[in-house]
């Protein structure tokens, strides 16, 4: 675990290595300076660890009745099964509170394994190491969160759990589809992070897998995380 407080490695050009509100700026505004950043130093951990506490506290402050919407909607807008006892609102609110903050950690961890493989492996990038593409994909994912506040703010105002900035617009109702679950999985501020996060790996490489190349392996990476995710919620249903 990184202690950022410690002292750091200086840039190229002697000046200090930025900050944390510095590096999720950059994510932002010049993703490709992140990476060469997190060249030099790589944090991760409160990056990361501030991105699944807010997931958190989206969570519980969601009311009753629209987490129950997105509850109906991870089922595809179907009534719950006879035979089967709802479960408390409460109780699914913890139990989603708690799969987010560690899942958090989990899927940053799988998806930085995912980016080892492609960059390191198929890119032959092999001076990039492990904690690197942690580190580039906890900072990217601050693009998505604001996206999710933003549509949670959304939801809140129309008191509607399924709304979506992205394809999922598209859809008139729940999805109960392959492709419904999939296109409500494709958001705007999803193929933002995923071109940033591409953007990030190109600087990791020092510019030797050029930006466009990284981020179109990084989008195609996020639809095929969208369509297995659609597969699995089609399962649930």
């Amino acid at each position: 675990m990184n202690n950022e407080s410690q002292p750091v490695e200086s840039g190229s050009a002697g000046a200090p290595a930025p900050n944390l509100i510095q590096r999720v700026t950059m994510a932002f505004m010049s993703p490709g300076k992140l990476g060469e950043a997190l060249r030099l130093n790589s944090p991760w951990f409160w990056a990361l660890a501030i991105v699944a506490i807010v997931g958190v506290v989206m969570v519980m402050i969601t009311p009753d009745e629209m987490f129950q919407q997105m509850v109906d909607a991870q089922r595809g807008g179907r009534a719950q099964p006879e035979g089967q006892p709802q479960m408390a609102v409460s109780t699914m609110r913890y139990i989603g509170a708690a799969t987010g903050l560690v899942g958090a950690f989990i899927a940053a961890a799988v998806i930085a394994g995912v980016l080892y493989l492609i960059f390191n492996v198929i890119f032959g990038q092999s001076e990039i190491n492990y904690k690197q593409h942690i580190a580039a994909v906890s900072h990217s994912w601050w693009i998505l969160v604001v996206g999710n506040i933003l549509t949670f703010v959304m939801q809140y105002a129309k008191g509607d759990a399924t709304i979506r900035l992205g394809l999922g617009l598209l859809l008139a109702d729940a999805p109960s589809s392959f492709i419904g679950h999939f296109m409500n999985g494709v958001t705007l501020f999803g193929l933002w992070t995923a071109v940033a996060l591409g953007v990030v790996e190109s600087g990791l490489s020092g510019g030797k897998t050029a930006p466009g190349k990284a981020a179109t392996a990084v989008v195609v990476l996020y639809l095929v995380f969208a369509a297995i995710s659609a597969a699995l919620q089609g399962l649930g249903g």
